[in-house]
């Protein structure tokens, strides 16, 4: 049975998951305790602006009473009852009350102690009636002053009205008056408690003691519990499928109830606007906080990739240097073993000429015997020479910097390359000025920076070409140019070919360690060493060497 082995998230992914982790889950719990605790508090704030607007109304209310009842108390001082049983004198004063109240009677009339109606300005036929046995002369007469709840009466219209009672000697009088109920009902209601809200008095059986929105004067309320309590109250009520929220107050020496109701849509709207707005703003934040950790996480795995690719051929690098310190161990290692059958073929070689030279130098084949000894001998020399290099490859050597006629040691590397070069069908030129000073630097590091730099310009000829080297004075420095018309250094590249182990040549075709050598060769003798290419036109690789004085 096999099993499959899940896919790791990648390293960008794993970032940003917890990156986002650490920023959304603070900033959602911190919305939703904002949302909970400032969408308590709008509500609070909207029920406590509603019970404001309550009591203000109630006080309204009380005072618009007060003031009607004052007015009669007035009259009642200013005047004695012969003076205002005088119909005209009564109508009079019956005017002045409505210019000062803005119409706020309806009617007026003065009666007597015993219940008799002795003069009436207004609409109705009252005069003659007698009101002993009423409700209201009997709350009239055991406290001076009174404001009856809205009741029918003689006229059989629903009506509210306010007495006083006076005295003429020792004899009481009163004086009554009825409001007007439509302004009235202007007072009691108001606009500040939204467009469903409304605002009505019950008295203490729960008839309606203004006109409600839905109903009539003296109709029954839904209001239950008609008991007086202090201060105002609120509560949740729901009519007709629709929640709302209640506020009332007692006036009217406790009297009345004043009842103020609004949708709770109304007033949770602010506080759902609040909320929406806040909302809002969360998503931009949530939005704005993915956005940045998108590019934050970009640019840091960006970074992180390279820093893995910098690690990778770092590591290569390494790699490729422990090989190479093998193969210089192993080049020494060979490089001893064929000394060894080298030297004994040398005695061989140096043996059998001593011989031959003691026979007749005219014998048959002793021409051709001599040429294949002394090609031996050339053959023997350049295997020692390669063995040297060898050992040179796997030895660290002092550098050894002697006065150098570059002139001479040009024309040697030439020579060791011209062969090389006409196999690649490739023209190697060289350029040396007469005359050239001697110059202060190692011959044989001087070949190998020379041979490094002329056979990358042979690998950059596929097709033919030339491979120009020069050599000139300038001023107090000596210029080596290495120039050849091949494909070119890309620009992007052009900056890098000095760094140890980079390449641009397929595996197992470069190491990327020859440029890097012979920078530092060149820095090691004083001079510095640059590079112009352009991209299939060719490349130029310069010398600089400072002129100093040779002693």
């Amino acid at each position: 049975m096999s099993v499959k082995h899940r896919k790791k998230p990648s390293l960008r992914f794993t970032i940003i998951f917890i990156l986002l982790a650490v920023s959304i889950i603070p900033l959602a719990l911190v919305s939703l305790g904002s949302w909970y605790v400032f969408g308590r508090l709008l509500t609070d704030k909207s029920l406590e602006l509603q019970r404001t607007v309550v009591e203000n109304h109630a006080y309204s209310i009380e005072t618009f009473l007060s003031e009607r009842i004052i007015c009669l108390e007035l009259i009642a001082k200013s005047f004695n009852i012969n003076e205002l049983t005088d119909p005209i004198f009564l109508q009079s004063q019956f005017n002045h009350l409505n210019l000062i109240s803005q119409d706020s009677y309806v009617d007026l009339g003065v009666i007597s102690g015993e219940g008799e109606h002795l003069v009436y300005i207004g609409q109705y036929d009252l005069m003659g009636r007698n009101y002993r046995e009423t409700e209201w002369f009997k709350e009239v007469y055991i406290s001076g002053e009174y404001i009856s709840d809205v009741f029918l009466g003689y006229r059989q219209i629903p009506h509210c009205i306010i007495a006083i009672k006076s005295y003429n000697g020792n004899k009481p009088w009163f004086l009554r008056a009825t409001i007007n109920s439509e302004k009235f009902d202007e007072i009691v209601h108001t606009d500040k408690l939204g467009k469903a809200g409304e605002v009505y008095i019950v008295n203490r059986q729960g008839l309606y003691q203004t006109t409600p929105r839905q109903g009539s004067l003296l109709e029954k309320s839904a209001i239950t519990g008609l008991e007086y309590f202090p201060g105002v109250r609120d509560s949740c009520i729901l009519v007709e499928d629709r929640l709302k929220v209640r506020v009332t107050t007692w006036i009217n020496k406790k009297n009345w109830l004043l009842a103020a109701e609004q949708d709770y849509a109304e007033i949770q709207a602010p506080v759902n606007k609040a909320i929406a707005s806040g909302a809002v703003i969360v998503i931009l934040a949530i939005a704005l906080t993915i956005v940045v950790t998108f590019i934050a996480t970009s640019h840091l795995t960006a970074k992180i990739d390279k820093a893995n690719r910098q690690r990778e051929e770092m590591f290569s690098a390494f790699m490729r240097s422990a090989k190479l310190a093998s193969i210089g161990e192993l080049a020494t290692g060979l490089a001893h073993e064929i000394n060894n059958p080298l030297a004994v073929i040398s005695a061989d070689q140096t043996n059998i000429s001593d011989i031959i030279s003691g026979y007749p130098q005219d014998l048959k084949d002793m021409g051709e015997i001599r040429e294949s000894l002394e090609r031996c001998g050339r053959q023997i020399q350049r295997c020692k020479s390669i063995t040297t290099k060898m050992l040179q490859f796997g030895r660290k050597r002092d550098t050894e910097l002697q006065p150098t006629d570059l002139s001479q040691c040009l024309q040697e590397i030439k020579t060791l390359l011209e062969r090389q070069a006409a196999v690649r069908n490739v023209e190697l030129i060289l350029n040396v000025e007469e005359n050239l000073p001697e110059v202060l630097l190692d011959s044989v590091e001087l070949e190998q920076v020379m041979v490094n730099l002329i056979n990358n310009s042979l690998q950059a000829l596929n097709r033919g070409g030339y491979v120009k080297v020069s050599a000139f004075r300038q001023r107090d420095e000596l210029v080596i140019e290495v120039s050849d018309n091949g494909s070119g250094i890309p620009q992007r590249d052009l900056d890098r070919i000095f760094e140890p182990f980079f390449t641009t040549k397929p595996i197992g075709e470069g190491t990327g360690l020859g440029l890097s050598v012979c920078y530092g060769l060149v820095q090691s003798w004083g001079g510095t060493i640059t590079a112009e290419s352009e991209q299939g036109k060719g490349t130029s690789m310069r010398i600089v060497l400072p002129l100093k004085k040779i002693e």
